[in-house]
């Protein structure tokens, strides 16, 4: 006959000392009863089963096993979209096709030489785009072009700067026998078009009352001796009337007493009463200067924290042409560099990329280090060249490999 097996009571009994049950059970009023409470514990009863050793191979529960671990080979073949389409060899790679004009989605596809059909362009992407130029004529008028026909061929063909059938626009047309100037149609009110210009006959001194009419430099009734800061020229249509010189004006209005008048007696270049113009007051701890934007009032080179030199204020700390003192350039960049004034010394840095890593200034900073195998990503830093490892932008090209394998 088997015999019952102990209930879990008894064991628990004979594991655990009574006293020490009644005791974990009265002393914890702050736990609540749980299930197991009955039996002799508040909390859940001690595990007997051992902890899974994790580290333990094959062991249920445990980790895997950790993967090899990537090998990194020497790479000689060029990845998207770099490619070797220099003839010198050190630049092996140094090409990237989705960006370089002449080379463009391809070696020797070029986006480059159709600035004589008026367009300009750029590689996006490895693709060509193109778009319409705007020149600059010889009296620094701006011209315009666009493609009016849509046709590639002939690239951007109309001049909407001048053609009065494309005036400003493709397909704009001007009144017929008017110029199209300026992308305009003929010459706005009190203006008359002189040869393509539009010209104020009232006061300009080479068409006055009308095109091609200049007046004399030196009339036969002109005062002896000169009235100050003046010239003879076209006033309201007529010659032989006297006119201030640039920068100066007439603020108190004699002018028009001839050789009687103390002439153009205000330079509004400086006069703080009449900066710019007359009348133009400026106010307290102001001057009237000229920082390259015309006459002004502006506060004082000392109140802002500058220094007064002969042509105006400078910030001899910052000034690349006033680096230090008064009219001090510091020298002209040399390939790949740049220039600037610290502290009010001049200091040249290479440009992002370049470095000077013969030690020569003479010839600036001589190496790109994007692609240059002998110098990757710093001076000296060197690819295996006879390997045919490229330098692809500051890194030698290494590739994944299996024991020494390279995986394609």
């Amino acid at each position: 006959m088997m015999k019952a097996a102990p209930s879990r009571l008894a064991w628990l009994i004979a594991l655990v000392p009574v006293a020490g049950v009644v005791a974990a059970c009265v002393s914890r009023t702050d736990v609540s009863i749980g299930s197991d409470c009955a039996t002799g514990f508040c909390e859940d009863p001690p595990s007997f089963t051992p902890a899974s050793d994790a580290g333990e191979e094959g062991g249920e529960g445990g980790a895997s096993e950790p993967e090899p671990p990537v090998l990194a080979c020497i790479g000689t073949e060029c990845p998207e979209p770099y490619a070797s389409c220099s003839k010198t060899p050190s630049f092996l790679c140094g090409t990237n096709l989705k960006n370089d004009p002449a080379n463009c989605g391809a070696c020797g596809v070029s986006c480059q030489g159709f600035e004589g059909l008026n367009l300009g362009s750029r590689c996006v992407e490895g693709a060509c785009a193109f778009e319409c130029l705007v020149r600059t004529g010889p009296m620094g008028e701006s011209y315009e072009f666009r493609d009016c026909n849509g046709l590639l061929d002939d690239g951007c063909e109309v001049n909407t700067s001048a053609d009065p059938a494309n005036c400003g626009a493709c397909g704009n047309a001007c009144a017929k026998g008017e110029r199209c100037i300026n992308g305009k149609c003929g010459c706005t009110s009190g203006k008359i078009d002189c040869h393509g210009r539009c010209v104020d006959p009232r006061f300009d001194d080479s068409h006055c009352s009308r095109c091609d009419s200049p007046c004399e430099w030196m009339p036969e009734d002109a005062c002896d001796p000169a009235i100050p800061n003046t010239y003879y020229g076209c006033v309201l249509g007529q010659c032989g009337k006297l006119k201030c010189s640039g920068g100066f004006a007439d603020c108190n209005g004699d002018l028009s007493k001839g050789c009687a008048s103390d002439g153009c007696e205000t330079n509004t270049s400086t006069d703080p009463n009449h900066c710019g113009a007359c009348g133009i007051q400026c106010g307290p701890g102001q001057e009237c200067r000229d920082d390259g934007n015309g006459p002004q009032c502006l506060d004082t080179c000392e109140k802002a924290g500058l220094t007064s030199c002969a042509f105006g204020c400078a910030d001899l700390v910052g000034d690349r042409f006033n680096c230090g003192a008064c009219g001090y350039f510091c020298p002209n960049p040399r390939a790949n560099e740049q220039v600037s004034c610290k502290k009010g010394l001049c200091a040249t840095e290479c440009l992002p990329g370049f470095a000077d890593c013969n030690g020569d200034p003479s010839d600036g900073c001589e190496v790109d280090l994007n692609v240059h195998p002998a110098h990757c990503g710093a001076c000296g830093a060197q690819c295996n060249y006879g390997a045919g490892q490229p330098c692809i932008e500051g890194k030698c090209l290494m590739v994944e490999c299996d024991a020494g394998v390279v995986t394609k």
